[in-house]
């Protein structure tokens, strides 16, 4: 294990900076360079950080995941990606469609390679199977990924060695599912526990939680397609897998909401499994912190030294009322509704005279700046971007409970998990972000635990009603939402008429945090400003469930055929 960790400390800062790059094609084995040869355990290690690596580039976890617009951020108009943010894009997308495309099977051609080479290296066989498993685990991750992207997919069993294995024929995604399943399973039974020396690498409990999700992914689309069984066996599975993480007791929600988030308590006991960005200087950061988080005032040089962000990620302003009035703490912390950063240390909070009152996607903000050093690293934000977090494990548990047995006091005790993190303040409010901690429990607000007679989830209709929900209030801005939307079914129904939507409940209940502003000032606001949003509403259809094979693919592989429906 020191080995491991060794080579991971130096390779990282080699193989890392792939994560800056655009568009990388797929470079058969064979025209790699020398390094590639697997003699040592040295070059397993090496192999398997080339691996993780690929989860960094921007197709993967490095910026594509977030210019999705679902009905909790959206890109706007400052970042058109040829028509992505309004549902107008088409199959020559190579800002958006082609990237995600392409990064996952750079990142495929990586795990094949060394699911093939290590098992040949003379090595202790317990580490030399936890190294295959772990590279089982990304390209298990990235294919489950693609199929939800893109549906039938090609599927490579073997690294790319020449330019003749290129061409080969989409996949169903039936089979693609079995095949990552049987490489989880080799995971749950190879892969390490968790430890503090192996943050960032997939672990035994890694494996069952995207098995968990997989099962849930699975059931859902055969409830919302009327198939089989209506997933009630999936939704089984997904309530196994997540009982055992929980089962487990390694892991715990932090205390406060955006602990789970910051730069400062990274690693923290609630990651399952993330992908690593290094401190800034390295080369190895994200541009998260750059395209999310609360705008700035500042101008030139010095446009996000106060910790603001470009916030060219925003969110929708219908978002805020899916959370309770009394849930302010993951309210504010995920949709700041603060004007903008006008210094280092300060904020302007939205006012009766404000003209463009701006909605943030504030959850992975860079405000306060707490280091100097820092401060300008625009494409080198030192947050790690979470897969799976323990509240997502609760959530899946609640919801596949729900989906065989209906509401449970189990699935609900943990549903009560997530509000009573929620309930808990620091001291001097969520925006100004005092350390170390000074914690307080809200007593006596309205987000108390929910019970079997609550309306919320007697039912079983209701329980998934208020599942809908809750995903989103815990996992905003995470890259789950246009995921959840399709495997439900919903994607259309639910972006469609979000101005209306909004203004009707502007009527119900005003923001919350902006007093002085009139029910009729920010019903003029929604409806007079967010024409993006309109457009964004009027043109998603239900076959934007699936994005469109890219053209320069299927120009490069004939073997693909014909395009996904809706698509030329």
């Amino acid at each position: 294990m020191k080995n491991r960790i060794k080579y991971l400390n130096i390779i990282i800062l080699i193989t890392g900076f792939i994560g800056c790059n655009d568009a990388l094609e797929e470079v058969p084995v064979s025209q790699a360079s020398p390094e590639n040869s697997f003699k040592t355990e040295a070059n397993a290690v090496s192999a398997i950080v080339g691996v993780y690596s690929a989860l960094q580039l921007e197709g993967v976890y490095g910026q594509k995941q977030l210019e999705f617009s679902t009905d909790e951020t959206y890109a706007g108009s400052r970042v058109p990606r040829s028509g992505f943010n309004l549902y107008t894009f088409t199959a020559d997308n190579i800002e958006v469609v082609l990237p995600i495309w392409r990064d996952h099977y750079k990142g495929i051609n990586q795990a094949n390679q060394a699911i093939s080479k290590i098992p040949n290296i003379e090595m202790n066989v317990t580490e030399r199977n936890s190294l295959v498993a772990e590279a089982k685990f990304i390209k298990a991750l990235l294919y489950f990924n693609l199929i939800r992207y893109f549906g039938d997919v090609p599927y490579k069993e073997t690294e790319t060695t020449s330019l003749n294995d290129l061409n080969i024929p989409r996949t169903p995604v039936a089979t693609i599912y079995k095949n990552i399943i049987k490489d989880l399973e080799y995971g749950v039974v190879n892969l390490k526990v968790k430890t503090a020396g192996l943050a960032g690498h997939a672990t035994q409990d890694a494996a069952k939680t995207l098995l968990a999700s997989i099962y849930l992914t699975r059931g859902s689309m055969a409830k919302r397609d009327n198939t089989g069984d209506k997933g009630i066996a999936d939704f089984a599975l997904a309530a196994k897998y997540s009982k055992e993480v929980i089962d487990s007791n390694r892991y715990r929600l932090c205390l406060y909401f955006p602990d789970a988030f910051i730069v400062q308590n990274k690693n923290n006991d609630e990651i399952v499994f993330d992908v690593q960005f290094k401190a800034p200087g390295l080369g190895v950061g994200s541009t998260i912190g750059l395209n999310m988080g609360i705008p700035s005032n500042a101008s030139g040089v010095d446009n996000l030294s106060n910790g603001g962000s470009q916030a060219s990620i925003r969110a929708c302003h219908y978002h805020q009322y899916y959370y309770e009035t009394a849930d302010s703490i993951r309210m504010q912390w995920t949709n700041a509704r603060i004007e903008i950063i006008v210094a280092t240390g300060k904020y302007k909070i939205i006012s009766a005279v404000s003209t463009n009152p701006p909605t943030s996607a504030a959850k992975f903000r860079r405000y306060p700046v707490r280091d100097p050093a820092f401060a300008l690293k625009t494409s080198d934000y030192d947050v790690n971007w979470p897969i799976f977090r323990y509240a997502e494990v609760l959530l899946i548990y609640a919801e596949a409970l729900n989906e065989t047995s209906g509401p449970t006091q189990a699935a609900i005790d943990a549903l009560n998990m997530l509000r009573g993190r929620a309930r808990n303040i620091n001291a001097g409010g969520v925006h100004r972000d005092i350390l170390p901690r000074s914690l307080t429990l809200q007593k006596s607000t309205g987000l108390v635990n929910l019970t079997l007679s609550n309306p919320l989830v007697s039912t079983p209709a209701a329980f998934r009603d208020y599942i809908v929900l809750e995903r989103s209030r815990e996992l905003s801005s995470e890259g789950k939402r246009w995921f959840d939307l399709v495997r439900w079914g919903t994607l259309k129904s639910t972006l469609r008429g979000i101005n209306a939507k909004c203004t009707a409940k502007i009527l119900e209940r005003p923001p919350v945090e902006v007093p002085a502003i009139t029910t009729t000032r920010w019903t003029n606001y929604w409806n007079g400003r967010n024409d993006e949003w309109n457009l964004i509403t009027g043109a998603v259809q239900d076959f934007h469930m699936l994005l469109p094979i890219p053209n320069n693919e299927r120009l490069a592989n004939p073997s693909i055929g014909v395009n996904n429906p809706g698509y030329n």
